[in-house]
């Protein structure tokens, strides 16, 4: 899958969890509103004509006494008027009732009452009748218990009403804590989700981009070998196989390259050698015939003819490095007697620049395993650029110390240096610190090369316009065995 599509799933996860939740959410707050509303339209206002229709009941008692005590009809049109208002809120009342309990509770409410008219009606036509006593004796007694009854089943019913408020509540409270709970694990979730699908990504993709990195750095390098792991069908993987298909294309031009060269410099070997055979054959034979005009352009083709057959030498050595295809005949080598000879190699070099080459070397064994005539290149080599890059009048140094299980070698010239940007690959085939200087490129490679196929290091400091330092570090003698 493209990383498109998996950035649009991931996405599209963390929004459906969050749509989840606000759905959730909106349902809660709807049975919130519901339950809210119940509370307000049917239990508040239940309660509150319960408490009424109580009060109702104990006046009715204290007006039908009153009545019947002091015979003023002002207190019997008093109590029917509270009969009346009475009946009317028990109606009212029924439609706020929704529990078994509570409609339970009315019904006995309203039985009580009616029973409770019934006997003052009954108390009445004793007390007009002139029967006083006997009137007096339902008030006390039937009266009394019915309306007793009636604002006893009141309680009842204001019982259940609050009971049902108290249930209405605690189911808002849990809808609450729900929708809390709803909303904190959908946010949660989406910020997991979230976080998982762009730490996949982000870990995917950088794991990815890292052995791109690696690989691109090994190219650079030229030790790069296996291609990249290209099984995945997105952007990264497309990548990787175009990475793949770029390396192996370099590598191929890298091998037509050098095939080219080592072939061509195989074919210039020898006709340079025989140029040079003639030339020095030339130089002799008119030395002899004291011709100075043709000795000194014998001794100009002989110069140019050696100088191209060092530039061969070096593409076919380099060639045979990058191949693996090097033997070193391996045999204790005295760095000292090697460096004294590369010197003394050097030195008409140095002499017609006019730069002083010296040998510097302290007390110790320098002693190591390898080829001495390879060592003696790797020398050669790293003198040759130091007095080819160091002005008239200065100076080139070698150093050779002894350090612990190695022998260090150092060239310092008090040259023009490198530039800090070239530092970097200065050690890389066919590339010059200096574009304007002539030459392969290819003489600090096999430097390189010569080196770490003995099992040492190189390594170079400069600073630009102050000179130069390469440093080989080799293992002495009894620490290669």
């Amino acid at each position: 899958m493209r990383l498109g599509p998996k950035i649009f799933l991931g996405s599209a996860l963390v929004i459906l969890v969050l749509f989840g939740a606000g759905v959730w959410s909106l349902l809660a707050v709807k049975q919130l509103v519901t339950v809210n509303q119940e509370i307000a339209t049917r239990s508040v206002p239940a309660l509150r004509l319960q408490g009424a229709l109580r009060e109702v009941v104990r006046g009715l008692v204290r007006l039908e006494t009153r009545a019947l005590v002091r015979r003023d009809p002002s207190y019997a049109t008093a109590w029917s008027e509270r009969v009346v208002q009475m009946a009317q809120g028990l109606e009212a009342l029924g439609a706020y009732l929704e529990t078994p309990e509570e409609r339970q509770a009315h019904a006995e409410t309203r039985g009580a009452f009616e029973e409770y008219r019934g006997h003052v009606e009954e108390e009445r036509r004793l007390a007009a009748a002139g029967r006083t006593e006997a009137a007096l004796r339902i008030a006390d007694g039937p009266a009394w218990e019915a309306a007793q009854r009636a604002e006893a089943a009141l309680a009842d019913m204001t019982a259940a009403t609050e009971a049902e408020l108290a249930r209405a509540q605690a189911r808002a409270r849990t809808l609450e804590t729900r929708t809390w709970h709803a909303v904190a694990a959908g946010l949660v979730a989406s910020l997991g989700l979230g976080l998982g699908a762009s730490a996949f990504l982000a870990l995917r993709m950088t794991r990815s981009l890292k052995r791109l990195s690696r690989a691109t750095a090994s190219l650079a390098a030229g030790t790069w070998t296996e291609p990249l792991a290209a099984t995945g069908r997105d952007e990264i993987g497309e990548l990787a196989r175009s990475f793949n298909r770029m390396a192996e294309r370099l590598q191929e031009v890298d091998r037509l390259k050098e095939g080219f060269f080592s072939q061509i410099s195989h074919d210039l070997r020898n006709p340079l050698a025989s140029i040079r055979l003639a030339a020095e054959t030339l130089q002799d034979r008119a030395r002899a015939a004291g011709d100075t005009k043709q000795a000194r352009f014998a001794a100009l083709i002989d110069a140019s003819a050696a100088r191209m057959l060092g530039m061969v030498t070096q593409i076919l050595d380099f060639t045979r490095l990058r191949a693996n295809a090097v033997t070193l005949d391996r045999q204790p080598v005295d760095l000292l007697r090697a460096a004294t000879r590369a010197v003394e190699e050097l030195r008409p070099l140095a002499d017609g620049r006019r730069v002083r080459v010296e040998l510097v070397a302290g007390a110790g064994d320098f002693t190591t395993l390898g080829e001495e005539s390879s060592l003696i290149r790797v020398v050669v080599n790293l003198l040759g650029n130091a007095v080819s890059f160091t002005p008239a009048g200065g100076s080139v140094t070698l150093h050779l110390a002894e350090t612990g299980d190695q022998v260090e070698l150092r060239v310092e010239d008090t040259g023009v240096g490198i530039p800090a940007e070239a530092l970097p690959w200065i050690f890389e085939p066919y590339r010059q610190a200096h574009g304007r200087r002539k030459g392969t490129g290819l003489g600090l490679a096999v430097v390189k090369g010569l080196v770490e196929a003995h099992g040492g290091t190189v390594g170079v400091r400069s600073e630009p316009t102050k000179g130069s330092c390469f440093t080989v570090t080799l293992p002495k003698a009894g620490a290669a065995a």
